[in-house]
């Protein structure tokens, strides 16, 4: 007999054995081999004629009601995996799809690949031009300080090049004999408040009020005002310019003086620590015709910025006008009332100018930027400053 007859033979009489057994135990016919010889093993460890039970089984057959014992429905297994993938946050596919390759399913499988590729080179290429561009800026140093929405410094740690700013215009037209109008017809033409400080340093007097409309401040919604306090105390001369001034405009978009890197820093304006405020030591000097330098320990000022008019608050430290005097003028500032102005008939004088032979700030720097976001960068070319510390002082003279 061969091997293979003896096999056959073998699970013949095996499946003849197992079908006698399920007959003989009264088994369903869709036990498996495996399920009998559970079957075996449980009638040989129990008896139930002689009520040799398994443990619980007469609680399970009394619980049949239980949904544990119960069936399981139709479609639990997808039920399940559509949960854990939804819980998971996982992408699945309902319904399988036979892949099908084609050159226009090749073709478009690729596009959102090459797109990915393409916006990925474009951003590289772009980050490697913004290095290229600001980084000398980054090299000599920049810094911005806020004081407002408006206001503020931008700090460079070198003069900027001037050839790449807009500048001042400098033929402005002027007139023969400086216009002269009433503080209230002044007021007419400002599209702010007049402020004035209530706290003046001892022996400084309003001397002279200026309203400039000719210069070139595009980046002043308005005519722009100037309050002078003069040193007049008699018999004795100031170490510096004896003068305070105070400016105020409304900007237009944001506003910003060019300062030397260090030379500002943030200060609290007024004692509840509200309002946030710089102080600047120091200007820009020309040296040369080629050349300037930031001298500290001359001009203070005071830029700070409320209810949308910018204050630049200047003086000279040579006077001892420092951080704390142009602090309490700042905090001092307040609106003046025109209609007890009108009453009493008040008589004080605006001058207007039309140039920038009085403007305080004429050898200042200042950056601007538009409100629609386009950047404006103006520089004066008159720097009347050219060496504060021998520049003889005049009385009631102007830088």
């Amino acid at each position: 007999m061969s091997t293979s007859e003896f096999e056959n033979e073998w699970e013949s009489q095996h499946v003849d054995s197992s079908l006698l057994l399920r007959q003989e135990l009264g088994l369903p016919e869709d036990f498996t081999n495996e399920d009998m010889a559970f079957a075996q093993e449980m009638e040989a460890l129990f008896s139930p004629d002689l009520e040799e039970m398994p443990p619980y089984y007469v609680q399970t057959l009394l619980d049949t009601d239980n949904p544990r014992f119960q069936p399981v429905e139709h479609g639990l297994e997808y039920k399940t995996s559509a949960r854990v993938f939804r819980r998971l946050h996982l992408r699945r596919r309902l319904f399988r799809v036979k892949p099908v390759f084609s050159l226009a399913t090749v073709w478009q499988s690729s596009r959102p690949q090459r797109s990915i590729a393409a916006l990925l080179v474009a951003c590289c290429l772009f980050a490697l031009l913004t290095i290229v561009a600001t980084g000398p800026s980054f090299a000599a140093g920049l810094e911005v300080l806020l004081a407002g929405r408006h206001s503020g410094v931008l700090q460079v740690s070198g003069y900027p090049n001037l050839s790449t700013k807009k500048a001042v215009a400098a033929d402005i037209a002027t007139s023969s004999s400086p216009k002269r109008m009433s503080l209230l017809e002044a007021q007419q033409q400002l599209e702010f408040q007049i402020h004035r400080p209530a706290f003046m340093v001892d022996h400084y007097t309003l001397t002279s009020t200026y309203l400039y409309q000719g210069i070139d401040q595009s980046w002043a919604d308005g005519p722009a005002l100037e309050l002078d306090y003069s040193y007049t105390r008699q018999g004795i001369i100031a170490h510096g310019i004896g003068q305070i001034s105070v400016c105020e405009f409304k900007p237009k978009g944001q506003v910003l003086q060019i300062v030397q890197l260090g030379a500002a820093r943030a200060v609290q304006l007024d004692r509840d620590g509200h309002a946030d405020a710089i102080y600047v030591d120091g200007q820009w000097v020309r040296v040369n015709k080629f050349s300037h330098d930031w001298i500290y320990g001359v001009r203070s000022e005071i830029i700070y910025e409320h209810d949308g008019i910018i204050f630049w608050i200047v003086g000279d430290q040579r006077d001892s006008i420092d951080q704390k005097i142009l602090l309490q003028i700042a905090n001092s500032l307040h609106p003046l009332d025109m209609r007890a102005i009108h009453m009493v008939g008040n008589t004080d004088d605006v001058t207007v100018s039309f140039d920038n032979a009085t403007w305080p700030f004429t050898d200042d720097i200042v950056y601007a930027k538009d409100p629609d976001g386009s950047s404006l960068e103006i520089v004066s070319t008159d720097m009347s400053v050219t060496n504060p510390h021998a520049a003889p002082h005049q009385p009631h003279g102007r830088r």
